[in-house]
Parts: structure tokens; sequence; C-alpha cells
């Protein structure tokens, strides 16, 4: 129990140096992408720019996605930058169809245009309810559990980056933007950490307390 009340303080000062880095980011000015240097370690919420084209084909929906109560995706989208670097473009929100078997309509952004968004570097593991993933009975675009760079590389026959860029308020080819900073706020890692360590004070206490009160209850018995 204070292990566990330990961690979430520690994860409480983590989203708050997360929350700083954001911030930050958010009122500087954009990096060209093709100027990125992938391999950094710093690269969470970078704001960043590019122009190129949305491409029509290699589409990719991720399941299980929530807004206003209703069940959804979030829209992948390969995005080729003028300087030829492709990059997967998360556009944000889109609603389920009917049925998990008809997929929603994509919408598409023709032409060359100029996007802004950030950098999302992913530091949870996700939680999957099953690592199978779904195709359209027709061509069309791919559901996925998970964002897994590799194996979308390998789909795409191509090269991409290793994170994804989502995009930014007013930026084309945005749909319903439904995602924050930090999945949870340092608030309630600090709610948790009070529950773990309150929890681990009435276990000793409850162990002080019997550990003298049946010693005297055994004399009692022993005196009768």
């Amino acid at each position: 129990l204070f292990w566990l009340g330990q961690w979430q303080l520690d994860r409480e000062v983590e989203k708050s140096l997360l929350q700083q880095n954001y911030d930050l980011r958010a009122v500087a000015p954009a990096v060209p992408i093709d100027a990125v240097d992938w391999s950094r370690e710093d690269l969470a919420f970078l704001k960043v720019s590019a122009k190129g084209e949305f491409e029509k084909n290699g589409v990719y929906l991720l399941d299980n996605k929530i807004h206003d109560g209703k069940v959804g995706y979030e829209l992948l989208n390969p995005f080729v930058t003028e300087a030829g670097q492709t990059v997967l473009i998360n556009r944000g929100w889109i609603p389920q169809g009917t049925s998990r078997r008809e997929l929603p309509p994509i919408p598409t952004v023709d032409g060359n245009i100029e996007i802004l968004g950030s950098i999302y570097v992913s530091l949870d593991d996700v939680f999957l309810l099953s690592t199978v993933e779904e195709t359209a009975a027709i061509e069309g675009p791919k559901v996925i559990q998970s964002i897994e760079i590799d194996s979308i590389s390998a789909d795409l026959a191509k090269k991409i980056a290793p994170y994804t860029v989502r995009l930014l308020n007013n930026s084309p080819g945005l749909e319903q933007a439904n995602w924050q900073a930090v999945n949870m706020s340092p608030e309630k890692h600090r709610a948790y950490a009070v529950q773990w360590f309150a929890m681990l004070f009435a276990l000793l206490a409850m162990f002080i307390y019997f550990g003298f009160k049946n010693p005297r209850l055994n004399r009692d018995r022993e005196t009768e």
C-alpha cells in the first residue's frame, strides 16, 4: 500500500511536468516537420507544421474512442510532405457507422495543403480487450486496436515517422479533437495516493489495536 501511494505521487509529479511542457509548447512557434530530428527524446507536444497531401489509401480507424457519450474512432491518415516524408496524422474523432460491420465514410481532404499539429508520444501501455483487427467487407479503412508504427509502416510498405501528429484547432483535415494533454490530472493521482496511505494507516491501526487487545483477552480467560 505504501508503494502504491508513492507510485501515485510519482505519477502526480510526472503529469504536472507533462502539463507544463504542453502549455509551454502550445504557445511556441511551429517547427517545420521535415526539420524534426525524430531520434530526440523530447518530442512530446512539439508543435509542427507541414505542407503536402493526405493520401487517399492507407487510412486507419483507431477503435473504441468515446466523445460526448458516443462511440467512434480516431481517424489516422498518412500525410506526405513536400520533401517526401510520410507522417501518420491523427485527424480526430469520427462517429461509428450504424453498426460495427458498416464503417463510417471517411472525410477526404484534396490537394496540397498546410497542416498544423503537435507530436504525440504515448507514455502508457494501452490496455486492449482484443488484439484482433477488423477490416471492412469491401476495400476501405482498417480498424486497429492500437497504434503500432512498425506494423503500419510494413502494411503501407513505406517508412513513416515513429510518432503520430495530432492536428490542432483550425488545421485543415481536423474532424473532432477529443484528446487532452494528460489522460489523468495530477490532482487525481494525489487523491489516489491519499486513499492508499489511508488504507495503510487503517490496517496498521487495526494491527496494533488487536495485537495489544488479544493478549489481554487471553489473560482474562486464564484467570476465570
